[in-house]
């Protein structure tokens, strides 16, 4: 049916589907699909100046699948039956016409106010004529694996998870593009072959932890994971299971008073304690299979619920407070911390066992200093994004210009933002109210000798001055390999500070 080259090109569309969308092998893939064609805008696909920026490569692409489909459906009848490798490259090519010609109003459904889901569900009766059109197209030996309404959910997956993480995490650093594809792993695994087979209904048992300093953007970071969970579609009824945007339930652990946290999360049934007037579902209750409950701050929960959370996550079973019943949690936790947790177990304050069931999955949020990479373009670009929520658009602009000056002339490319986002984001208050910013926290950058001289005559001793630096070094990077790293420390020194601190 294909030349030597064509058949080269229908198998790398049909490896195009499976790669991580913001990786380098999709570039590399885009580059040997379409040779001097290919046009390379920027090194790391993102927003720019806080719009959409589109892939100057995408049209080219959908132009070589529509003139291979035409020219496989042209020959496919007078063809020889397909043999079962080619038939898979075949449908590979099908699978990726539907999704780039489907892409366009999909995305734009995604972002309607209300009933996003029932917009994309009217577009299944011209998927499927699209469907049957290309799938039977060729001269078949056996029925095709990949059934529609299971392809139309995952489109409509895949649309999600891509604007969501493009557009809540932004930057055009190596930095940033990592933390993107972690995230998109998070949702469909490295393998999008076993997840179309046997994941898509089982992710919900895979534990998130999502670590990094406070101010990194880790609730947005889940909130992409829990709107790009996966839902089934209905092909009778026309309508997908549930409204995305009502997957994702949040408890804030730290703002919750110690003894309300076991209730807050499992409920309680009336008399269970003084102040239990009445039954109360808890955040575990009547989730469907794709709700995600985000424990933030999960450093922070008490010992007791700890050992209920532990359960919960072995057995997916729990009950309310003062009950005997057994209820099912059908759906999937994500936590995140700002503290090493491996030291809080090391010191006793959390459970190794729980932390073993919470590491599934790990992602590491990015401090907004490696976000930017002493880059100026980048910092420029983050502030005008962060403008634009402050000042209408034709105002943002200019502010977001002078700002940016005024952060590289006062503050330097190299000031290490130990806030992150959220002292980006005072910063440019401070500059919209005052005119100028003055970090709360100080001596981000003493030089050496005047830091000598506060430790000098700080009065403490020498134990009690490494126990502060390692604890502070661990509040920054998060983890004991990293302290130890950077003091120049081995690991077994490092915990015995951090385990004596109190």
């Amino acid at each position: 049916m294909f030349s030597e080259e064509e058949r080269s090109q229908v198998r790398l569309l049909g490896r195009l589907l499976f790669v991580n969308p913001f990786g380098e092998e999709r570039q590399d893939l885009e580059r040997r699909l379409l040779g001097r064609r290919y046009i390379r805008r920027f090194r790391v696909w993102h927003r720019l100046n806080g719009e959409m920026s589109a892939n100057p490569n995408l049209a080219g692409l959908e132009a070589l699948c529509d003139q291979l489909a035409e020219r496989g459906l042209d020959d496919g009848a007078s063809s020889p039956r397909l043999s079962a490798d080619w038939q898979e490259a075949w449908d590979l090519l099908v699978i990726y016409w539907l999704f780039s010609h489907y892409s366009g109003p999909m995305s734009r459904n995604i972002y309607l106010e209300q009933a996003s889901e029932e917009a994309s569900a009217g577009l299944y009766g011209d998927f499927l004529r699209d469907y049957e059109r290309l799938m039977n197209g060729a001269r078949r030996a056996r029925p095709t694996e990949y059934q529609p309404e299971l392809l139309f959910a995952l489109y409509h997956q895949a649309h999600r998870a891509f604007n969501y993480i493009y557009d809540f995490i932004g930057g055009g650093t190596t930095a940033a593009a990592s933390l993107r594809c972690a995230i998109w792993e998070s949702i469909f695994s490295h393998d999008l072959r076993r997840y179309y087979r046997q994941l898509h209904s089982r992710m919900n048992e895979m534990t998130t932890l999502i670590t990094g300093e406070s101010g990194t953007g880790k609730e947005l970071a889940a909130q992409a994971i829990a709107y790009s969970q996966f839902i089934p579609f209905d092909p009778r009824r026309r309508r997908f299971a549930y409204a995305y945007r009502d997957c994702f339930r949040a408890v804030q652990l730290s703002a919750i008073p110690q003894s309300l946290v076991e209730s807050e999360m499992f409920g309680h049934v009336k008399g269970a304690f003084t102040t239990a007037v009445r039954d109360r579902q808890g955040r575990f209750e009547n989730c469907h299979p794709a709700t995600c409950v985000f424990l933030d701050e999960i450093g922070d929960t008490p010992c007791e619920v700890q050992v209920k959370l532990l359960r919960l996550l072995q057995t997916r079973e729990f009950s309310r407070v003062g009950e005997s019943s057994i209820r099912h949690f059908s759906g999937k936790v994500i936590a995140a911390t700002n503290v090493d947790l491996s030291a809080k177990s090391v010191q006793g304050t959390f459970r190794q066992d729980l932390l073993f069931r919470l590491c599934s999955d790990v992602i590491q949020t990015c401090p907004l200093r490696e976000l930017l990479d002493g880059q100026e373009e980048e910092l420029r670009q983050m502030v005008l994004i962060l403008a634009r929520r402050l000042l209408p658009a034709e105002d943002a602009k200019s502010f977001a210009d002078e700002s940016s000056d005024w952060i590289i002339s006062h503050l330097g490319m190299d000031y290490p933002w130990p806030g992150n986002v959220r002292e980006l984001e005072q910063c440019l208050r401070n500059l919209l109210l005052r005119g100028h910013y003055a970090p709360v926290v100080k001596g981000q950058s003493a030089p050496v000798a005047d830091l000598g001289s506060q430790m000098a005559d700080s009065g403490c001793t020498l134990a009690e001055l490494t126990r502060a630096y390692l604890q502070s070094l661990y509040r920054r990077e998060g983890s004991v390999l990293a302290v130890a790293k950077i003091s120049g420390l081995d690991r077994r020194t490092v915990r015995k500070y951090l385990a004596n601190e109190r």
